[in-house]
């Protein structure tokens, strides 16, 4: 193994370093999420239990969370 591969190789492991640590660190933020999402659905159930004027709350994406579609060209000609 001549000098370059052991550069070559050193960059590399220094490179796997910092992608295993922002993959950890992805990983423990998506846990947290979903965490979240748990304790935000189980307050909104017990809301609906305690107030019978509230809607149940629907599984899924609310609607304001979706991501608008584009137009097709007949809804953008008809201007």
């Amino acid at each position: 193994m001549n000098s370059r591969d052991r550069d070559e190789l050193n960059r590399l492991r220094k490179e796997n370093e910092k992608l295993r640590a922002k993959l950890e660190k992805s990983e423990a933020a998506v846990d947290i999420l979903g965490k979240a999402s748990a304790l935000l659905e189980a307050l909104a159930r017990s809301a609906t239990a305690t107030d019978p004027h509230l809607e149940a709350p629907t599984r899924g994406r609310p609607e304001w969370l979706e991501k608008p579609t584009p137009e097709s060209p007949e809804d953008t000609s008809a201007e």
